[in-house]
């Protein structure tokens, strides 16, 4: 964590409401803590509206394809490996970011994959590096020794961040995403905990 940050609180247990307090570049005050069930509407609307927003996340203008009841049971699902952090500014969701592991393969429960979304108005302050940070560190304390993530070779801001919080570009895979006709690669970037 950067010394501009005050962490209020600090949980190891996914059941608890886990809550940091962050101060952004632009001043204001950040909340990330677990998404919670009760706000599955609000967050549908706040992720497909990152999807109307750029073309580097995995889905687009159709939005993540759940109903509110999906979503609720997703949130309910969570454990210490698998869950899904929120940001807020001024009590609104802004961004997002989670870690999934496949907890029921021994070979696999090791690795924690990350997704991150955050509204295009509230780029470049800090969220999205408080966010991986917080899940970093969650997904240590569950014993996750690995986390990986997918981003498309051409989102070259992403991918700085990404670089400077330690992930390393592993591989390339070919016409990963297919977007209005035309294919793009992805990178795979992983970081060892």
């Amino acid at each position: 964590m950067t010394d501009k940050t005050a962490v209020y609180t600090a949980v190891n247990t996914v059941k608890e409401d886990t809550m940091e307090k962050h101060l952004l570049k632009n001043g204001k005050e950040l909340t990330i803590r677990l998404a919670k069930a009760e706000e599955a509407q609000e967050f549908l609307n706040y992720v497909n509206q990152c999807g109307k927003e750029t073309d580097f996340l995995s889905f687009g203008k159709e939005g993540i394809g759940l109903n509110v009841e999906e979503e609720k049971k997703y949130f309910e699902s969570f454990t210490d490996k698998n869950f899904m952090l929120v940001a807020l500014v001024d009590n609104k969701i802004v961004g997002s970011c989670s870690l999934r592991t496949n907890e029921s393969r021994m070979r696999l429960k090791h690795i924690g994959v990350l997704g991150i979304t955050i509204l295009k108005d509230y780029w470049g302050i800090g969220i999205g590096k408080s966010l991986i940070l917080s899940a970093i560190e969650k997904g240590k304390k569950s014993g996750l020794t690995r986390i990986e993530l997918l981003t498309r070779v051409d989102n070259e801001k992403a991918i700085s961040l990404y670089k400077k919080l330690g992930f390393e570009i592993e591989g390339q895979l070919k016409n990963a995403v297919y977007i209005d006709g035309k294919y793009f690669d992805n990178y795979i970037m992983g970081l060892i905990i």
